[in-house]
């Protein structure tokens, strides 16, 4: 995934509905800090959460960042240890 022109396939099973509060998207970005996630974890997990039809969020700050870490060609992509520290920032003011 990090290099052009590659693929990786999402598998995404949506058998109900799921509720991401904005605690639940600080733990993501935190463990992407800490290295329990890699940048590309994270970006999967991104996409396969804005494909979701059944798929909502506590704020529009959280649904934001979830697109805004999806898929690289779109949105951006892989995101540095301070952009990631800003998202978690933003988050913690709401």
């Amino acid at each position: 995934m990090e290099k052009v022109g590659l693929r990786i396939s999402l598998i995404f099973d949506e058998d109900e509905e799921l509720l991401l509060n904005d605690t639940s998207i600080k733990k993501l970005l935190q463990e992407t800090l800490s290295g329990s996630l890699s940048n590309v974890d994270l970006a999967y997990i991104c996409d396969c959460l804005t494909l979701g039809e059944r798929v909502d969020y506590e704020s529009e700050e959280a649904k934001n960042i979830i697109f805004e870490i999806a898929d690289p060609e779109i949105n951006g992509g892989y995101k540095s240890d301070e952009e990631l520290k800003s998202m978690i920032n933003a988050l913690t003011t709401e």
